[in-house]
């Protein structure tokens, strides 16, 4: 008994792979393949420029923050 054989059967193709699709099935799961790639790099863009949002908005808070109390000490003086 060979070897190869034995993960032959455990290793298969996908069935649209195995069973040599062509024409609109082919076109039908490359066009839904790209379709949730769109979808996943738009909802990480999202994420991620949320992201870069809070973090500006953070600084800029921080900033007005710092600048306020040297206008309170100044005050004092």
């Amino acid at each position: 008994m060979k070897i190869s054989t034995i993960f032959d059967n455990v290793f298969v193709a996908c069935p649209m792979c195995l069973s040599g699709a062509d024409g609109q099935q082919l076109i039908a799961a490359n066009s839904a393949i790209l379709l949730l790639l769109v979808v996943l790099v738009g909802v990480l863009m999202s994420f991620f420029s949320f992201i870069i949002y809070l973090a500006k908005r953070t600084k800029r808070f921080a900033e007005e923050e710092a600048a306020s109390v040297v206008r309170v000490d100044r005050r004092k003086n």
